[in-house]
């Protein structure tokens, strides 16, 4: 599944362009095509245009612009995370890769070993030294999301960095080293000072902010009165589930850890 260096997407069915945090769409909500993308980046100078590529494997031509270009016409803007909410399963899937695949492009441009410019492998989704012949792979951020539940009542808190009143479930990075199941007890601990037991994988997102892949988890109470790291939380409490707080939207792992389909 490697990666082709092409500035024509006419022969690629979805086109993706993204600017910053948001994905341009037609007016209709769908995905344009390949040369639709195409077509709208021609009309840019090159500093306007971060990272382009062609990927086969995903029918997918990809490009992102930087964030003072003006926006194409034509399109309409919004949040990828939408995507996620109301759009078919294959957009959200392209859309996360995409995103991830950019970031990652526009940041590995050269070998941290020997200072060489890398190229994009024609065997498999990596960029290759040409000088010390080193091979870098895209960055992936393994993070967990664990709803914690007690008898009927769960545990959901509002973050400091949320600008909304959204109460949803504690989250973190994976630090080197530790399984995934001792990132969840940990940030339990961590976070809201609690000890937890029966911890159960649920399922996993792509979780493209900018590379991270997000593993959902349940876990039952044990012992510990909520004392939350302010650093992090804002607030935490138990909720019963025909009392809810605002929570997040259908199409993250929090909802369906929540209320959808991994609860």
């Amino acid at each position: 599944m490697a990666l082709i260096d092409c500035p024509n997407g006419a022969d690629f069915e979805f086109g993706i362009l993204i600017q910053k945090k948001n994905i341009f769409v037609s007016e209709n909500g769908r995905l344009p095509s390949g040369s639709e993308v195409t077509k709208a980046i021609r009309k840019y100078n090159n500093q306007d245009i971060l990272g382009v590529y062609g990927e086969r494997a995903y029918h997918t031509f990809a490009a992102a612009l930087s964030p003072d270009a003006a926006e194409p016409k034509g399109f309409k803007r919004i949040p990828y995370r939408n995507l996620f909410v109301t759009g078919p399963v294959v957009y959200a899937a392209s859309t996360a890769r995409a995103a991830l695949l950019l970031d990652w492009l526009q940041h590995t441009k050269y070998c941290a070993s020997c200072g060489s410019r890398l190229h994009l492998s024609v065997t498999e989704t990596a960029l290759e030294c040409p000088q010390c012949r080193r091979i870098w792979y895209p960055v992936l951020a393994p993070c967990i999301i664990v709803l914690i539940s007690k008898g009927e009542q769960i545990l959901l808190a509002r973050h400091v960095q949320h600008i909304s009143d959204i109460y949803t479930c504690i989250a973190g990075f994976i630090e080197a080293g530790e399984t995934a199941e001792e990132a969840v007890a940990r940030e339990i601990r961590e976070e809201v000072g609690l000890t937890v037991k029966n911890i159960r994988y649920r399922g996993s997102q792509g979780w493209p902010y900018p590379n991270q892949l997000m593993l959902a988890f349940r876990a039952e109470y044990v012992s510990g009165d909520i004392t939350v790291q302010k650093e992090e939380l804002s607030e935490a409490a138990w909720f019963t589930r025909d009392a809810l707080p605002p929570i997040p939207l259908p199409g993250s792992a929090a909802y369906d850890l929540i209320c959808g389909d991994w609860y």
